[in-house]
């Protein structure tokens, strides 16, 4: 699941005017948006944010059979060669993706 931050100009409740804000998707999902003003920010729930991520996962699990074999359809030896490093990688990839879901999910600054 991709983490994605962007900028946007958007009104500000806290400055009463529109301010650039950092906006924070996971997926396709907006998790967190902060002015970048006065720091106030909007934030999903962790609980909804950790379902869906969860969801994501199962999804991404079950049409992984599918991919491979568009995969080796597509170039058998491309597939074959890059096939150890991918298993080698992959639960370093995992760990660091939920590191920094966690990351940014942890921030659990009131203001």
């Amino acid at each position: 699941m991709s983490i994605t931050k962007m900028k946007a100009d958007l009104y500000c409740v806290n400055c009463r005017k529109n301010t650039p804000h950092e906006v924070i998707y996971i997926g396709e999902d907006i998790e967190k948006i902060t002015c970048l003003e006065c720091k106030a920010f909007l934030e999903i729930d962790e609980n909804l944010v950790m379902s869906t991520y969860a969801m994501n996962i199962l999804k991404r699990v079950s049409s992984k059979p599918e991919r491979m074999s568009n995969e080796i359809k597509k170039d058998l030896s491309k597939f074959l060669c890059s096939i150890p490093f991918r298993v080698v990688t992959k639960p370093y990839r995992m760990v660091k993706e939920y590191k920094e879901l966690k990351g940014i999910t942890g921030d659990k600054r009131v203001k």
